[in-house]
């Protein structure tokens, strides 16, 4: 049985789609996963404001499809136990141009093409997983996901997104439950001057030795909610 941490955020639901709030029309449709999220398109920028720089240097570009040394899907005894700490990580630059987190330890090993694959199966590489998976489901890679209605669903809604946003920036996570099966992680991220949580829940496909996500649980996905208190969370840059 997975391991469960308090899952009560206390925090109120945003849906999945257009939501309206005050008047204004706001963009709150997640293009990936992970897991991308469209921020609000009318919050100008503060003035001199720059979009936030990596911690660190990011180690490939959205033109190359670099294949990366590092442990296999499955390790020998993988560490079960939840990171309280940010985990050693090297940001690189996706094709969809979003930073997402890298490590020779937990994955992805493979970073060939659109979908990022071959994580540890532990609770840090579920972590890792997360937003890796959520950006390639959101450039039509079905592989990232199981199969099942919830993953059809949850694609056809990402054809129907436009692209044309300011990426998010992953700032940490937390989980909520976890095992070497399954993974319930709630990220933390921050972009045009607001802040979220998403999400996600993760399953081992042990046809493909690697984590997946897993749109068949109940509810929306991924559960994106505007976020206030960010003391509970991980924080990973």
């Amino acid at each position: 049985m997975a391991k469960n941490k308090d899952t009560d955020s206390g925090q109120g639901a945003v849906s999945l789609g257009w939501w309206i709030s005050g008047g204004l029309l706001v963009v709150l449709v997640v293009a990936v996963v992970v897991g991308v999220i469209i921020w609000p398109r009318d919050t100008a920028p503060e003035p001199g404001a720059t979009a936030p720089a990596p911690s660190q240097d990011a180690t490939a570009t959205p033109t190359q499809r670099t294949p990366v040394s590092g442990a296999p899907c499955e390790t020998a005894n993988p560490d079960q136990s939840f990171p309280t700490e940010a985990p050693e990580t090297t940001w690189a630059t996706h094709p969809y141009e979003i930073l997402m987190p890298v490590s020779e330890k937990y994955g992805p090993s493979n970073r060939d093409g659109n979908l990022w694959s071959c994580f540890e199966r532990s609770p840090t590489g579920a972590v890792f997983a997360g937003p890796n998976l959520l950006t390639a489901i959101s450039m039509g890679e079905a592989d990232a996901a199981i199969p099942g209605p919830g993953r059809d669903e949850a694609m056809a809604l990402y054809e129907e997104a436009d692209d044309d946003f300011e990426r998010p920036v992953v700032e940490g996570f937390r989980i909520l439950a976890a095992d070497e099966n399954s993974a319930t992680i709630d990220y933390w991220m921050t972009g045009q001057g607001q802040t979220a949580s998403y999400g996600l829940d993760l399953v081992w496909d042990d046809d493909a030795g690697d984590w997946k996500l897993n749109f068949e649980t109940p509810g929306e996905h991924p559960r994106v909610a505007l976020l206030e208190d960010t003391a509970p969370y991980v924080r990973w840059r």
